[in-house]
This record gives C-alpha cells, structure tokens and sequence, in this order.
C-alpha cells in the first residue's frame, strides 16, 4: 500500500491540445476522474503544440505536459505512484517500465485489428508492422500490474492473450479467481451533464447546409476500417426522396501529425464526386474540430452514423465518438457487430444495420427523417442509454485500482515439467499404481 497522497500520471503518445482525437481524449477524462476522486494528477505527451493549439484552461486538478520530452517524461514519472500508459507507450518510453512504480496499461484500442486492414494492400509493411506491434503489446502485458479494456467482450480477448503469454498461472488464479486483478473494464465514457451549446456549429459554418436541412453527422475521423462508402452511397440514393438530405463529416485526417490520411478518406471523397454529391449533399469538413466546440455540431445534427466493416476489429471495437452521438441524444444509425451498436439497437437509440447494406441505410434514414414520432423516441432512449456511459461511472475500475494499487508477481515464461514434476502431478491425481500406468507416456513426452 501507498502510504502517501497517491500521484497517477497518466501518458499517451497523442498530441493533448484544443483538437483531439479517441486516446487523448480519453486520458483526459479518465484524469479528470481522478483528479476528482482526490489523486494528484500528470498528463504527459511527447507531442509538441504550438500555444494557440494548447489546452487552455487545463481541467481543474490536472497539470498538463505537452511536448515533454523523453528525459521529462522519465523525471516526471519518478515523481508519481502510478502510471497509466496507452498500450503503444513504452516503444519509445521503455524505461516506464522499469522504474517500480504501478503500472496500469490501457487496452482499450485493439490495435492489432487495426493494422491489418491498414496496411492490407502494402504486403511488407503489413508484415513489419503487425510483428512489431504484435511485441509491443506483448512487451506492455507482461509489464502490467493491471489493465483495463473498454468492453467485456474485449476483456474476453485479452484474457485470451494473457493466457497465452502464461500470465495466467495456478498461483494467480487462487489470489484472484475472477481475474479483475488482471484486467477490468472501463469503458470510453460521456461527459456529465447535458449537452449544452457554446457556439456556432455546421449549420452556420459550412456553406450548403442551412436551418432547414436534415443533417446526418459522422462524428469522427474516417479510418480505414470505417465504410463511409456506403452511407454516401445511401445519401445519393435518399436526395430524391428527401431533398434537402446532408452528410457532414466532422473530421478527415488525425490531428496526430504522425498519423496520415487513410486511402478511405481519399475513397470517400472521390466517391461523393463520382455521384456529384459533394458540397451538395456530402460535406467533409477540412480541419479538426476542438473538442470543447464539438457539442455545437452534434447539436446541430438530427441523425448521427457510423459504418464498417465485417471484420474482428469491428468485433472488438468501442466506437468512441458514438458515446457523443448519445450524450446529444441524437438517433444513431450504426452497421451492427459490435457491442456499442448493438446496445443502441436493442434499447430503440436507433438502428444496427447490416453490412454494406445501401437499401437499408436508405430505408431506415428516409424512415426516421419522415417520422417525427420515430425520431424523438430514439432521441429520449438514446439520452437514456447515454446515463450508463458518463465517465464517472465508466472510470471506477481504475479508480478502485489506484486507490489500493497491487504488484503483480513477475512474468515466468512457461516451460514444460520436469520428469519429476510430471510423475509427482500424476501421483496426486492416482497414487502408485496411475504413475506406472502412465509413466510410458510421460517418458515418450519427455523424450520427444
């Protein structure tokens, strides 16, 4: 136990500044949590911002390092308990590792899915990167004192993988038999409160969409694995029914500098004009938008969607810009496979739709647009569904954790048993007579 005023810090490689994307955004709020429930909380990142870019202010409680670099981030974190690390950090901060502190590693991106439908087309660069990636998380697991995921069912994954990397021994199953010890969820969260307007959104910012329109919303960057493709082609389809139709995308390319933009974003684009849609129905908005300015568009939206793929990453997946969607009680319209859309379908938020299905993403965005009725019980069961996901109640895990932080017993590579050890199990199990019985093929094995 910690017998001083506990410090957490937490470090992400994303940039923490006035436009963020999912990881910083997560652990800010998950910072904020904490700072809240008492802790003396750091945020690191090692990308530079440029002062009209930083945060300002920081969040109460939270002192904010942006641009630190690796000697600082080192420094700095001698100075804390814990440490929270995304599960991509101790690539280019390996000595986080070594320093003795707790360290919780956040799993909630499982980014080997990710990888390969990136790089799908680039055979060499699929191939380096998975490997490289597929030991960095290995490097990151066995490091662990604790992880967190944003799902059971990505729980469910990773128990696997802990599994097979031999973390999950005899010894630590009688400590912990439910492997919370291990790895618990907490899921993207909602901020508390409603959503309430700052500013001006889409509606007064973008030429072409105006009071009157209906407008859908894809509230996020649009990756590789998303399927933009066929909502645009839904949205060419419903303009001669509902004529005043919009598609608005809130954001093309990372604000992460080392992140380029993905071949679906260029496909997207060339799709809109293919179908002469683009700034007439289909609207990419060029930039960023700040994430204390994103409320303004979401509540200019009427509809908000998110498609992909059938693949294991959609399987695995925590779609963290839908929580968005659900704090502005918006009806969401979201392919079905994993468990966020899911959810939404079974409490009537809105509609988990097949997979490059285009008859019926049109259907159901011409149905809820011409049935007032439809609309707002999505709205009320989608502002329902949100009250599960607000960061103080997704956070807790991590909260319990860092208020009674636990080592957990170092990484022992799993080795097949001795002679002796196999015949003292068999023993155990029979006595005498079941080790002669078996000692033929225990012998066989050994000598294999």
């Amino acid at each position: 136990m910690i017998n001083k005023p506990t410090r957490v810090m937490l470090i992400t490689l994303e940039p923490i500044s006035r436009q963020m994307a999912g990881p910083a955004i997560r652990a800010l709020e998950l910072g904020k949590q904490l700072a809240s429930s008492g802790f003396s909380v750091s945020i690191a990142s090692p990308v530079a911002v440029e002062e009209k870019d930083r945060l300002d202010p920081a969040p109460e409680g939270v002192r904010v390092l942006a641009g630190a670099g690796k000697s600082r981030i080192y420094r700095e974190a001698q100075d804390h308990d814990i440490l929270v690390i995304q599960s991509n950090v101790l690539r280019p901060l390996p000595k986080l590792g070594e320093l003795g502190k707790y360290l919780v590693v956040d799993l909630y991106d499982p980014y080997l899915f990710s990888v390969l439908v990136q790089y799908k087309n680039e055979k060499v660069a699929a191939n380096a990167s998975y490997r490289l990636m597929h030991q960095v998380l290995e490097q990151h697991m066995i490091k662990a004192d604790f992880s967190i995921c944003a799902s059971e069912i990505q729980r469910d994954y990773w128990i696997g993988r802990y599994c097979a990397l031999g973390r999950l021994t005899p010894e630590f199953y009688d400590w912990d038999p439910s492997l919370r010890k291990l790895i618990d969820v907490v899921p993207f969260g909602r901020q508390s409160g409603p959503a309430v307007r700052t500013g001006p959104g889409m509606r007064e910012r973008v030429s072409g969409i105006s009071s009157d329109d209906i407008v859908l919303l894809w509230g996020g960057g649009i990756w590789d694995w998303f399927d933009p493709l066929t909502v645009i082609a839904a949205v060419g389809k419903v303009r001669d029914r509902v004529s005043n139709i919009r598609l608005y995308f809130l954001g093309m390319k990372s604000p992460n500098p080392k992140v380029p933009l993905m071949q679906m974003a260029r496909d997207a684009v060339a799709l809109a004009k293919d179908l002469d849609l683009i700034d007439k129905h289909v609207f990419f908005g060029e930039g960023w938008v700040p994430y204390h300015e994103r409320v303004n568009y979401l509540l200019d939206a009427d509809l908000a969607v998110s498609a992909h793929f059938d693949l294991p990453e959609t399987r695995f997946s925590f779609r963290t810009r839908i929580l968005d969607y659900l704090w502005a009680g918006l009806p969401v319209l979201s392919t079905g496979g994993d468990p966020l859309s899911e959810a939404i379908d079974k409490a009537e938020a809105g509609v988990a739709l097949p997979y490059k299905d285009v008859g019926a993403w049109e259907q159901a965005i011409v149905r809820i647009c011409l049935d007032n009725d439809l609309k707002n019980k999505y709205r009320q069961n989608s502002l329902r569904l949100s009250e599960q996901f607000t960061w103080d109640k997704t956070s807790r895990a991590l909260i319990d954790y860092c208020r009674s932080p636990h080592h957990l017993p170092a990484h022992v590579k799993i080795t097949m048993p001795s002679l002796l050890e196999r015949a003292q199990s068999v023993y155990a199990r029979g006595g005498r007579d079941l080790v002669i019985k078996r000692s033929q093929e225990i012998i066989s094995d050994l000598l294999r």
